[in-house]
Formats: structure tokens, C-alpha cells, sequence
């Protein structure tokens, strides 16, 4: 099988007449919302008790408003997982792979889900603990 054509580049594209602006040089517009996420009314009992057990850590991580579904899915479903654990079930595989996907997408899922948000935060120079943390 042999390889398809090498992309040409963008002064190419545009001698040729096949330049798109929407896919040779796509504007990604990153939103600067800070709000935190709105928890929505048809949570459980027990995913509103996640949604507050959270809610901190995914608002540092840069979670913000416009992630409220998304978090509000993750709590649905870590409700469904913790309910099947207290009852001695082992939850099904689909939903521990996607509360995983979800804690990565949310940036609580490990270390290398922060890194992707950006890098660590400088401490507080008022701060009078900031030297025992370590750093």
C-alpha cells in the first residue's frame, strides 16, 4: 500500500486556488469563563452529594460553566458506580472506563490530566504556609 499524496502547504494551497481558511488555518477560540459549574435540578440525591464532594477540585482544574453537563454527567454516573460498590457489585467495565474518560476530561483524573490545563499555580507571596508545601 503506498502512501497518499504530502500535504502542501499553505503559499501552495493558495497558488493553486484550494486554500479554506476554515481547515489550512482554523481560529480555535478558547473561552476566559471563571464561573463555576450550575448544578442542575434532576440530580440525585446522591450525585448532588458528589457534585459538592468535587465541585472545588473541578473548578481548579479550570472547569468552568460551560462544563456544567458534562460534570453533571460525571456525578450521575460516579453515583451509579459507588451505589454498585456499597452494595458489593462490582460495577460493569463500560462505566468505570467512562468515569476515567470523564475525570481526565474534567482534569481531577491524575496528573497527567492537570498538565494538559496548564501548568502549576505560584504560591500566594502573602501566604505564611506556602513555604511548607513544598516546591
Amino acid at each position: 500500500m503506498q502512501r497518499g499524496p504530502k500535504k502542501k502547504n499553505v503559499e501552495e494551497k493558495k497558488a493553486v486556488g484550494t486554500y479554506r481558511p476554515c481547515r489550512d488555518n482554523p481560529t480555535i477560540l478558547i473561552p476566559t469563563v471563571s464561573e463555576p459549574p450550575v448544578m442542575p435540578d434532576y440530580l440525585s440525591d446522591a450525585a448532588k452529594a458528589i457534585w459538592f464532594e468535587e465541585l472545588e477540585r473541578v473548578t481548579q482544574s479550570g472547569t468552568s460553566v460551560l462544563d456544567s453537563s458534562m460534570f453533571a454527567d460525571y456525578c450521575c454516573l460516579a453515583a451509579i458506580v459507588r451505589a454498585a460498590f456499597k452494595a458489593g457489585e462490582a460495577p460493569k467495565g463500560n462505566q468505570l472506563v467512562e468515569l476515567r474518560k470523564q475525570r481526565e476530561l474534567l482534569g481531577i483524573g491524575g496528573a497527567p490530566s492537570r498538565a494538559q490545563r496548564g501548568t502549576k499555580g505560584q504560591a500566594e507571596p502573602n501566604n505564611p504556609f506556602a513555604d511548607l508545601a513544598g516546591g
